[in-house]
């Protein structure tokens, strides 16, 4: 085969200064999840994973948005929205939530690829798969309604209530978070941190294998709407819901106005 018939070899966005970080992040969330969820239950170890993706995804977009707080010419209209419904709960919306996760706006690896490619080696046929976008947009409505059932997902007849995506998250968060900042081991070469944009990368990857882990239990196309379902869910919930104080958001005169609470604080000392 010539060189020019190769298919080129397609890198993640850490790779390679940072491939040994990512791989060992990557199975302690792994086992982050299978700890921390129920034996056996497959439904709620999909709902976790997909939550977190969608969580790290919101992270990626706030971290984004702050950083171009100054240089909002530099910010397409509705990139980034805070809208407060009438019960004054707050959500999250725009493009920059919904890149990680969807196909489209120039992200390269979407949540929605790996849930895809996971789903069809699971059997899942192309024309069985879900709309995702309609997904976000039922979702987004619900957010307006906001009459305490958001994130409530729809229960399967012998499988029970399945948990909130939310509730999962609070759980799960703030363990992960760490496992996505932690120090390479001393016993290993230094390696450069991960890019926050990066993390929702990583939890695909750690979704992909949630699926295919769980293909004997859950049918994949159930396996793919969880995911899909939980993370588009999570990406829109007010962030102080599950990691209080770490982002300052308010609405300001050229746009959403968004602090890191360790950032803010380093630039008051």
């Amino acid at each position: 085969m010539s060189s020019a018939a190769r298919k080129p070899v397609e890198r993640y966005p850490w790779e390679p200064e940072s491939a040994t970080r990512a791989n060992l992040a990557a199975a302690k969330l792994r086992t982050l999840l299978q700890s921390k969820t129920p034996p056996r239950d497959a439904q709620t170890l999909l709902i976790a994973a997909g939550a977190l993706a969608g969580f790290a995804g919101q992270n990626a977009a706030l971290e984004q948005g702050e950083l171009l707080t100054s240089r909002r010419d530099l910010v397409a209209p509705e990139s980034l929205m805070l809208k407060t419904n009438r019960q004054g709960q707050r959500f999250l919306f725009g493009r920059w939530v919904n890149a990680p996760l969807l196909l489209g706006y120039g992200h390269g690896f979407p949540l929605q690829r790996f849930v895809v490619q996971a789903a069809a080696a699971a059997g899942l046929r192309r024309d069985q798969f879900p709309d995702f976008w309609e997904l976000e947009r039922r979702i987004g409505k619900a957010a307006g309604k906001a009459d305490g059932d958001f994130g409530r997902l729809e229960e399967v007849e012998g499988r029970g209530a399945p948990a909130r995506p939310q509730d999962l998250l609070r759980a799960l968060w703030p363990t992960a978070r760490r496992v996505f900042m932690a120090p390479m081991p001393l016993e290993m070469a230094d390696e450069p941190a991960m890019n926050q944009a990066h993390w929702p990368i990583l939890m695909g990857l750690v979704t992909a294998r949630a699926i295919g882990m769980t293909r004997e239990a859950v049918d994949p196309a159930r396996a793919a709407g969880l995911v899909m379902e939980s993370a588009i869910i999570a990406s829109k919930l007010d962030p102080d819901l599950v990691d209080p104080g770490r982002w300052r958001l308010a609405p300001g005169a050229r746009g959403l106005q968004i602090v890191r609470d360790d950032r803010r604080r380093h630039r008051a000392a």
